[in-house]
């Protein structure tokens, strides 16, 4: 293969390659983004009877949107409840361990209470024994001062040493019994104390008393506390089980709702849009309007009369170029004529850009079909150029005939654009509904460079 011969194989293969990746849906040469807010159904030429049909299909699509709109919100709403649901039952379970710990530490806490209040009980009675025999000294001490008086009195004219040093004994000993009293604040403060320990006693061990009850009253209460947070933990986890469905029916709606939506922009697609505009309702020019499929069938001749004018040139000694600028410029006329027969209300700038996207989709064909004849033996290139013709007119013609009244998957969309009959078609129902100029201005560089790569500098059968 001559490196010329590869490099426009190349080139083409970019073009078509490109194309797919373009902005050139059907849908866009009758709906201009910049312009329509929902897609429409394809235009048709000539009065109908859907003006009834189009209004309950517009209403029914803002209704849809609507919808849409709200079970989404819904969808959202409800998975927020959801997750707040599930950070409520953890708050619940570490309430629910907090207040178990609470009642056993409050059982513990009643126990040591109990344990404290017999030691406590014995304590005040020690003390109060203590107390008793401690308050019980004054009269002890007034016994023995008294005892001791009488002895000295019995004494006072003995005359016998022994006698004599035992009543100077005696008088010493009364002299420290009268000076041996206990202060009053002492005997006061153990009174306190035997009072206030026999007041512990009863506060921890008898019932009855506010810290006794108290701690049994704490005790219980924590213990249904805990009850209570344990049983609301499990209604709470069954309430989730009922938002985990609520959720799910939610979603369901939400999906129901969306093809619901997508059921009624099909419907509205399938409604054909009459040769009057939208703005026609308004007073302003109605437009013109050419149905897609015959675009279509007129981007057929432009392929069909491209390949052809490829094959004569093939075989042509030296009329190369007139026969693809006159042949080109014929197809182009006959194409523009037909779009303004079959059209309604073709101004002339639209006829001339029905002329040029027929132009262009004959030149494209007639590129890629010359360059078969370059690659392949004359025989096998005609054939393979003819089968290529063939099969652009049941792809293209199939996508253009179905995006007319419903939905084409994307592969599909995507695989046709990558022909010079979907560019051609593109360019012709762009022209003739007034649709997105992106697709148009997409046709013609793809058409331009698949003809650049088929024809340029181009030679016959040698």
């Amino acid at each position: 293969m001559k490196s010329g011969n590869a490099l426009r194989l190349v080139c083409a293969l970019l073009a078509l390659v490109v194309g797919a990746f373009l902005p050139m849906s059907p849908a866009s040469t009758w709906a201009n983004a910049a312009r329509d807010s929902e897609v429409s159904g394809a235009p048709q030429v000539g009065p109908d009877n859907l003006g009834d049909a189009r209004r309950a299909a517009g209403e029914a699509g803002q209704q849809a949107k609507v919808l849409e709109e709200g079970a989404s919100q819904l969808a959202d709403g409800i998975g927020e409840a959801q997750e707040q649901t599930q950070q409520l039952i953890d708050a619940l379970t570490a309430a629910q361990t907090g207040s178990q710990q609470l009642s056993d530490g409050m059982v513990q806490l009643q126990a040591g209470t109990g344990q404290l209040g017999a030691g406590a009980t014995q304590l005040a009675d020690s003390i109060g024994e203590v107390v008793g025999q401690v308050t019980g000294f004054e009269a002890v001490r007034g016994q023995v001062v008294g005892a001791i008086d009488r002895t000295l009195e019995e004494l006072k004219d003995a005359k016998d040493p022994e006698a004599v040093q035992a009543r100077e004994s005696l008088r010493g000993l009364r002299e420290q019994a009268q000076t041996a009293q206990l202060p009053p604040d002492v005997v006061t403060k153990m009174n306190q104390l035997r009072d206030g320990s026999r007041d512990l006693a009863n506060q921890l061990a008898v019932p009855g008393y506010e810290f006794h009850d108290g701690i049994y009253t704490a005790t219980n209460g924590s213990a249904e506390l805990a009850r209570g947070l344990a049983e609301l933990q499990s209604q709470t986890s069954q309430a989730t089980g009922g938002i985990d469905e609520l959720v799910a029916g939610v979603g369901k709606i939400d999906h129901m709702a969306g093809l619901n939506a997508e059921k009624v922009s099909a419907v509205r697609a399938a409604l054909p849009v009459p040769a009057v505009a939208q703005n026609a309702q308004e007073g302003e020019d109605s437009g013109s309007t050419l149905a897609p499929v015959a675009a279509m069938l007129l981007a057929v001749l432009a392929v069909f009369g491209g390949t052809a004018l490829a094959v004569a040139a093939w075989f042509a000694a030296g009329r190369r170029w007139w026969i693809f600028g006159v042949g080109s410029t014929l197809i182009a006329c006959a194409g523009a004529i037909l779009a303004w027969v079959l059209g309604s209300g073709l101004d002339l700038s639209a006829t001339l850009l029905v002329f040029a996207g027929m132009l262009g989709g004959t030149l494209a064909s007639s590129g890629l079909a010359y360059v078969l004849l370059l690659l392949l033996p004359a025989g096998v290139g005609m054939a393979m150029a003819g089968v290529l013709s063939v099969v652009q007119a049941a792809l293209v013609g199939w996508v253009w005939r179905t995006a007319t009244t419903s939905g084409v998957p994307a592969t599909l969309v995507a695989i046709s654009q990558a022909t010079p009959m979907h560019w051609a078609t593109t360019v012709i129902s762009a022209a003739g509904n007034g649709g997105d100029y992106r697709s148009v201005v997409s046709a013609f560089l793809l058409s331009a460079m698949l003809t650049a790569a088929g024809l340029a500098g181009s030679k016959g059968r040698e």
